[in-house]
């Protein structure tokens, strides 16, 4: 059961991780303006390692999720707007012409992201220290750059969205509480 979950689940996440990208990259007009001159290019998301630690103490719960939680492989497609569309497995098989460079699979004149998830909470203190995760990065230099540059200086103002909807003194407590949550994550070291 597990499994077919994960399964599930894991199509529907990414369907909304892109529309989350795409808002963001669209909030900033310069981004999709560096993203334009790419459109038609592909992007592969890799992971690496497994984000869930192994759990000797519960034994309970190491049999109720799946042993290997890495999310599968994601292809995106720059788009003529400067966003990005989720290519569906399927054509994602088909759209890599035969003699690439790149490992197979990799999309030509495209990029392979590769992120290592062996660490989830490392990279969760990362997270709230405003730092990106490592990722390495291979294909297409031009891409390879412009996928940098979005990656250091894109963030989404959560603030400003909270604020459309709800205001801005709402907006400002909700500000003020994540970033008490922050400090107590950051002060937070597993024994």
């Amino acid at each position: 059961m597990p499994s077919s979950l994960t399964s599930w689940l894991a199509p529907a996440a990414v369907a909304r991780l892109v529309l989350l990208l795409n808002h963001v990259v669209a909030s900033e007009p310069q981004a999709s303006a560096r993203l334009r001159p790419h459109a038609g290019s592909a992007i592969d998301l890799r992971f690496l390692g497994n984000p869930l630690p192994a759990l000797p103490a519960l034994p309970l719960l190491a049999a109720l999720l799946p042993s290997d939680l890495t999310p599968p492989p994601v292809r995106l497609r720059i788009t003529p707007a400067g966003l990005v569309e989720l290519v569906e497995p399927a054509e994602a098989a088909t759209a890599t012409p035969e003699g690439s460079p790149l490992p197979p699979g990799a999309p030509a004149g495209g990029l392979i992201l590769t992120v290592r998830l062996d660490d989830p909470l490392s990279m969760l203190k990362q997270g709230l220290r405003g730092e990106r995760p490592e990722v390495q990065i291979e294909g297409d230099a031009a891409l390879a750059e412009v996928a940098s540059w979005l990656m250091k200086n894109l963030r989404w103002d959560l603030e400003d969205d909270v604020a459309r909807w709800l205001g801005h003194t709402p907006a400002e407590l909700l500000r003020q509480l994540g970033a008490q949550v922050r400090q107590a994550l950051q002060r937070f070291k597993p024994r």
